[in-house]
């Protein structure tokens, strides 16, 4: 049992998260998440961690002779000093880890790469390369996915080390909101989504005392990094013979970019469990591994339904796949095509028909599969092929996708079940089409592709088993070349990593310009002027999303207005901030910076929150701020600046 336990720490582990995850989403949504509630979600956790485990070990006590052949073959291996080369790359990865540390802010940035010194990618590269180095050199399994996890970890954690105060907006939502959950026990109304994000950051909080603040910020890094190395080597080691290169595969998979890794919001972790779901479907070979990968889509469902729905899927037909009713499999895989084809753009459909927010456009949201083309060469020689790259990752993809189905086709008596990813990805891309479609109205304007680039998403993750087969093929035929020309393809693929890392975090440079920046200690500052300025009356802030967000990590959810017209959620309340973008109030800040900063644009924006005060908040980083900052001045009735200028605060009243 216990060499059973090593082996599939990272198995059990991922059972385990899930488990709390399902049961927390399903007790908080009968009941609340309470001190009662969190026994209850933990007892039901631990109960189906249990279960699991016990028939897991029980299945595997008879593979004793299994691990001791691996075990033996890795002894017999002819030995030489690991020492030197480990501690060189400790050296290059604490240095890592030392610059992201040392380069934190507070202030609002754009990109993190504006405050990591440059010579921090020199670092990492050489990290990289080390790594790949240990792994080509010793097969030894366990040292290499932990050296592989950590270095998934410093990939994943660039965002959740530099910006101190936070990464993102979505983030400052949910622990907003995962705070109130806490303090309450329950929300209201109680949504159908984002659950086990919920569930998860609030019991381990209890169960650790680590604030919900750091919690939400680890999560999906870390889970990620402990998680997914082990997961891919599972479904690799039971479909590949070569543990090295497989082992080399799973540093390889960092060339994707992987920002949906470095910030922990429900989508994100779905993203995680749908993939655990996916690699532990293709090494599942019972009854309890198949039940585990139900409860791995469960628990994406119960963070995000966009990729929960398609995960279920796959849980059924993987089902499908494992029956022996041979005779009518291809109509169940058709009701599962069609289904899966049908379930996400008529989500969409009923949340847009009946979201009460009016659309500013009907025209719908546009994204398109695959890029043309792109040469770049207007710059220096590294952001140029920086960008050859980045530029064309969907060309890339598509390919590696393509290759890997040929090869699958070629060998399909044995790679029959990768045809179920297949099932799914069609439909997804059926998915898309029709999404595209869809006005997306309940949304903003520039967030209504968002929802078609998840499905994107989507879609490359149910073709990943495509992508490591195309994957593990070109690195079978670099080992298999002489040091000549095997180690510069090695030294080209810890490249890629690099440059993979660069573009998987926003950037400003003269190729891209993320343009979101991020919150900052003026905006905080700016937060708490207004508030002890209102002296505790009721007013409203017209303000950027991140200033929204200051408010929403100093205040939380502490003060809403109900609404007589109705239209702003079911609550027919509004908060005192812009939120969500997608919101009324929101509009009325649009329209005072694209538009005219006039008083009557405020004096509306108070007669629809029944108010006799307000604010407009202006940051200096605003396109047009000299000109808006001008017309401000004219018609607030007082202003006042915070930061030397960062930040222009006008007040109004009625």
């Amino acid at each position: 049992m216990k060499k059973y336990l090593s082996q599939n720490f990272s198995y059990l582990a991922a059972i385990l998260f899930a488990s709390i995850c399902f049961a927390g989403a399903g007790v908080y949504r009968l009941y609340s998440l309470n001190k009662y509630g969190i026994t209850i979600s933990l007892i039901l956790a631990g109960v189906i961690f249990f279960i699991f485990s016990y028939f897991l070990i029980l299945k595997n006590h008879r593979n004793k002779e299994y691990f001791a052949k691996k075990e033996a073959k890795i002894n017999n291996e002819k030995r030489f000093p690991l020492f030197p080369i480990i501690l060189a790359y400790f050296i290059f990865y604490s240095a890592c880890l030392y610059l992201l540390f040392t380069s934190r802010t507070s202030q609002a940035i754009i990109s993190p790469w504006e405050v990591v010194p440059s010579y921090f990618f020199i670092l990492y590269f050489l990290a990289t390369a080390i790594l790949i180095f240990i792994i080509i050199s010793r097969e030894k399994i366990g040292l290499a996915l932990t050296l592989i996890s950590l270095h998934y970890f410093l990939s994943f954690s660039v965002a959740l080390l530099v910006y101190r105060i936070g990464y993102g907006f979505d983030p400052f939502i949910h622990q907003a909101t995962a705070e109130l959950i806490d303090k309450t026990g329950a929300v209201y109304p109680k949504p159908f989504y984002y659950l086990g994000q919920y569930s998860l950051t609030i019991i381990l909080h209890n169960l650790t005392a680590i604030s919900i603040f750091w919690l939400d910020k680890l999560l999906a890094p870390v889970l990620a990094a402990v998680l997914l190395p082990a997961a891919i080597f599972h479904f690799l080691e039971k479909w590949f013979s070569d543990k090295k290169i497989s082992l080399l595969l799973i540093v390889s998979v960092l060339i994707l970019p992987f920002s949906f890794f470095v910030v922990t919001t429900p989508q994100n972790l779905a993203y995680l469990f749908l993939l655990l779901a996916i690699f532990y479907g293709f090494y599942c070979s019972n009854i309890t591994e198949l039940a585990a990968v139900y409860l791995l889509a469960l628990a994406s469902f119960s963070s995000h339904p966009l990729a929960g729905i398609p995960a279920l899927f796959f849980a059924i037909a993987l089902t499908i796949f494992f029956s022996e009713k041979e005779k009518n499999k291809k109509y169940f895989y058709f009701l599962v095509f069609a289904f899966s084809s049908l379930a996400l753009p008529l989500s969409f459909y009923l949340i847009n028909k009946n979201s009460p927010v009016p659309a500013a456009s009907d025209s719908p949201a546009s994204l398109e599969l695959l890029n043309k083309i792109a040469v770049p060469g207007q710059e220096n020689f590294i952001l140029n092929f920086i960008y050859l790259y980045g530029f064309n990752i969907k060309i890339i993809i598509g390919l590696f996708i393509a290759i890997g189905l040929i090869i699958a086709c070629r060998n399909r008596r044995t790679c029959k079940i990768y045809f179920l990813n297949l099932i799914i990805s069609v439909s997804l891309i059926i998915a898309y089409i029709l999404t595209s479609y869809l006005p997306f109205s309940f949304l903003i304007s520039y967030e209504r592709s968002d929802y078609l680039e998840r499905i994107l998403v989507l879609i490359i993750l149910f073709s990943s088993p495509f992508i490591f087969v195309s994957l593990y093929g070109l690195l079978e035929k670099i080992l298999e070349q002489k040091k000549a020309i095997k180690i510069p393809f090695l030294v080209f693929l810890a490249i890629l990593i690099t440059a993979s890392l660069y573009l998987s975090y926003p950037r400003f440079d003269r190729y891209y310009n993320s343009r979101g920046y991020s919150t900052g200690e003026k905006d905080i500052e700016s937060a708490h002027w207004v508030e002890n300025d209102a002296k505790g009356d009721n007013y409203i802030v017209l303000a950027n999303q991140q200033v929204s967000a200051a408010a929403l990590r100093e205040f939380g959810f502490n003060r809403y207005y109900p609404l007589d017209k109705g239209g702003e959620g079911d609550l027919n309340e509004i908060y005192f901030y812009p939120i969500p973008t997608g919101g009324q109030l929101y509009q009325y800040y649009l329209d005072m910076v694209y538009k005219k900063p006039d008083k009557k644009t405020m004096d509306s924006a108070m007669d629809f929150a029944d108010v006799n005060e307000s604010y407009f908040i202006l940051n200096k980083y605003w396109w047009a701020f000299d000109k808006i900052l001008a017309e401000a001045k004219l018609e607030a009735d007082s202003w006042s600046e915070i930061g030397d200028g960062e930040i222009y605060i006008f007040k109004y009243k009625k």
